[in-house]
């Protein structure tokens, strides 16, 4: 686990990530704890997945407080969701 940032040359995007898995089964889950746009989202795995070069499979995975609206944007680009219920129940 861990964080993951892309500073861009000039005429670039940049990108971070606030917490990448990379898990054993060829898949990484690219983590956005906070708000963001659809195409803010999107733009963060197009970043990530041109420059880290991975033929990984990528899974969008949101960690918020309450969970987000479900709307058009919602059901094509965010595979998982974690809200503070699972973070926090014994």
């Amino acid at each position: 686990m861990s964080v993951w940032q892309y500073k861009p040359h000039k005429g670039e995007q940049g990108a971070q990530i606030d917490l990448l898995i990379d898990r054993q089964d060829q898949c990484i889950n690219l983590c956005e704890m906070k708000f963001s746009y659809a195409k803010e989202m999107e733009s963060k795995l197009k970043v990530f997945r041109e420059q880290s070069k991975t033929r990984k499979t990528l899974f969008l995975t949101l960690v918020t407080t309450y969970g987000a609206k479900k709307s058009n944007n919602y059901t094509g680009l965010i595979q998982n969701e974690v809200t503070m219920d699972a973070l926090f129940s014994f």
